[in-house]
């Protein structure tokens, strides 16, 4: 979901729950698969595939 609310990709997979995980932990293929384009693990920043080249989007936190 973008800022907006907006749906950026839709991904068919399966969901499993660890609880005490604190971190969500998703594989590259679904990464790929959803477009995300990462320019920062570690500030969290990232672009869709099909935003321009000027977006940049931050995780959002919890």
């Amino acid at each position: 979901m973008g800022e907006e609310g907006e749906e950026l990709s839709k991904v068919q997979a399966h969901l499993v729950i660890h609880l005490g995980l604190e971190e969500p932990l998703i594989t590259d293929i679904t990464i790929d698969m959803l477009g995300i384009m990462i320019l920062s693990f570690s500030k969290g920043l990232w672009r869709h595939v099909n935003d321009p080249q000027a977006k940049i989007r931050k995780t959002a936190k919890q």
